[in-house]
């Protein structure tokens, strides 16, 4: 499930990023999206990782 959302995010960024700038406006809400998306998309993959504890290793001595 996550990885539909994820490449979701990856397509709506490229979107963004490869959408034209014709004056300061759109220049600004382009890197204002992509910023967003990006935010989004790494809270996406980070909160899609399993959550298991990590191996403890026995120290020897």
């Amino acid at each position: 499930m996550y990885y539909l959302v994820n490449a979701l995010l990856v397509l709506a960024i490229a979107f963004f990023f490869f959408l034209p700038m014709t004056d300061r406006r759109t220049a600004r809400m382009k890197l204002c999206m992509v910023c967003a998306l990006a935010v989004a998309l790494t809270v996406s993959a980070t909160m899609s990782r399993p959550h298991d504890a990590a191996p403890v290793m026995a120290s020897k001595g």
